[in-house]
């Protein structure tokens, strides 16, 4: 068996006795896009621990070894590898010589170019920064991202390359990459899991994802305030930590919300999943994606999406009458509120989003692409 080493730089997951927990999207992609492969190549994944774990972790899933070595740091919108990490990674590399070596993100996909001579390279782009048009508080530092990001991508070597949206292949072949290099994966679900739901508990919404200020949690709880004065027994559940989780929980006390708004940090995949069966709508604020896997995990589960009109989402709705894409806060109340008191439209849209998620957004169809990729 060729052996595959997959370097996954940000959002190790949280290793349990019962399960994973996942703490970023990019880790979800890797894994349930190559468990696929896992009968014909030995695929190893090395993550970094969550921030404040250091100890050496082995985990198992579906014929895949994680290995979880270092520590990490929150770097303003992620869990970042340090130089434990690095250092670890870069001697398993050497010792192992594996004969595919795959970098999941853009500096991920740079440090592979220091792998062994002989080893075929795949970079994973889920998004780039220096290409968005996000105008907030964190604009500047999008910017300085973004330059360092032209900086890497310069210097990154890579035999082919996986992108999780034709956006950012459109990007990387106005920089000079060659467009015969680069295939569009996607994401998707293991429809199996999700057993489509239209008994919802009443007004019942959910938020999957980091805690940071370009998801825009914090104007979700002004959302459900608004909301509440229409539907007063509106409830959200937000699953997900990181940087802005206190400044959530604040807002929320400051509004009177602890009995409409329930903060669950990570969940493993069941209790994630069995939320997301109960719960009637998915919302989400956020300014900037590659994809956003757990809308299409909501529409695969019968929740219908309200979120934010960004480029991603538009890309996972592909024109499809499947929710709503929103521009404003006050927009988003008013579709809540719609939908929450017109069951006949919810439901329509509700099954016009499975019959999406199971036509176009599996793994089952993202490992195809990535077996062209490594074969072709």
């Amino acid at each position: 068996m060729k052996k595959i080493v997959l370097v996954n730089l940000t959002g190790g997951p949280i290793i349990q006795e019962d399960g994973l927990i996942f703490t970023e999207g990019g880790l979800v992609h890797a894994l349930f896009t190559l468990t696929n492969l896992a009968s014909d190549y030995d695929i190893t994944i090395l993550c970094p621990n969550p921030p404040g774990n250091k100890q050496e972790q082995i985990a198992k899933y579906k014929g895949i070894k994680l290995l979880c070595m270092g520590s990490s740091m929150w770097i303003r919108w992620m869990g970042g590898g340090g130089p434990s990490f690095l250092r670890k990674a870069r001697r398993y590399i050497n010792k192992e010589r594996p004969a595919i070596l795959m970098g999941n993100g853009v500096l991920a996909s740079f440090l592979i170019r220091f792998a062994p001579k002989g080893t075929f390279r795949i970079g994973i782009v889920h998004h780039l920064y220096h290409a968005s048009s996000v105008n907030n508080s964190s604009k500047y530092a999008v910017w300085g991202t973004g330059v360092l990001e032209r900086i890497v991508l310069r210097l990154i070597k890579l035999n082919k390359i996986a992108v999780i949206n034709p956006m950012v292949k459109g990007v990387l072949v106005k920089e000079g990459f060659s467009q015969d290099k680069i295939a569009v994966v996607g994401n998707g679900v293991n429809v199996e899991d999700y057993s489509f739901s239209v008994n919802k508990i009443p007004n019942s919404l959910i938020y999957i994802g980091r805690l940071t200020e370009l998801k825009g949690v914090s104007s979700l709880v002004e959302v459900i305030s608004m909301v509440r004065n229409k539907i007063p027994d509106v409830k959200l559940h937000i699953i997900g930590d990181g940087p802005k989780r206190e400044e959530v929980r604040r807002k929320i006390q400051k509004l009177d919300l602890a009995q409409s708004i329930f903060m669950h940090g990570y969940l493993s995949e069941k209790e994630k999943i069995d939320l997301l069966l109960s719960s009637a709508l998915y919302v989400s604020n956020s300014i900037f994606e590659g994809f956003g896997i757990p809308v299409v995990e909501a529409m695969a589960a019968g929740a219908v999406p309200i979120i934010n009109d960004i480029e991603a989402h538009r890309f996972i709705f592909q024109d499809e009458d499947v929710g709503y894409l929103v521009e404003s806060k006050e927009e988003m109340t008013t579709k809540i509120i719609d939908l929450l008191t017109n069951e006949t439209e919810r439901l329509r849209l509700s099954r016009n989003g499975r019959r999406l998620v199971e036509d176009k957004w599996t793994w089952a169809k993202a490992s195809e692409r990535y077996r062209e990729l490594i074969e072709g």
